[in-house]
């Protein structure tokens, strides 16, 4: 017992899950949508199959990524327009205001009427004790519209 606060600093300062740097390695791999995402979505696109592949030689495809689009005036907050982004392009990681992020850099995009490409979004990565996660949020991040995606 007399070790314990002695391990419990050693963990807080060398193991905090949140102070290790996400590398590449650490997001290679397939991307789907939590479930519980879905309920913040309209609900024409709650059956979307959202899934993103991050591979190794920094390439990515995306599948059906709802992203909010921006409100064109006059600004109507109850009918927001929401796409499913499919696509493909290049990632990488980068650092933002003290966090990692995931910087997707679409090349092409199926059906892009509006804008085009490129496009550039990112996605917030998440350390958490036992996995990594990425999420971003459709809307201002205040009004808690988070979506969640985890490896499989």
């Amino acid at each position: 017992m007399r070790f314990l606060p002695i391990v419990l600093l050693f963990l807080l300062v060398f193991e905090m899950p949140g102070c290790k740097s996400i590398q590449g390695g650490d997001l290679t791999g397939a991307w789907v949508m939590k479930d519980a995402s879905r309920q913040v979505l309209p609900t024409e696109l709650q059956k979307a199959s959202a899934k993103l592949v991050l591979d190794a030689n920094g390439t990515f495809v995306a599948s059906e990524l709802p992203e909010e689009l921006p409100l064109v005036a006059p600004y109507d907050v109850k009918n927001r327009n929401v796409r499913l982004d499919t696509g493909s392009g290049v990632w990488k990681i980068v650092s933002r205001e003290g966090k990692q992020q995931v910087q997707l850099d679409f090349h092409t995009m199926a059906g892009s009427k509006e804008g085009g490409v490129p496009y550039g979004t990112q996605m917030d990565v998440s350390r958490g004790w036992s996995a990594v996660s990425l999420y971003y949020f459709l809307g201002d991040a205040d009004e808690g519209r988070r979506v969640s995606f985890e490896r499989k």
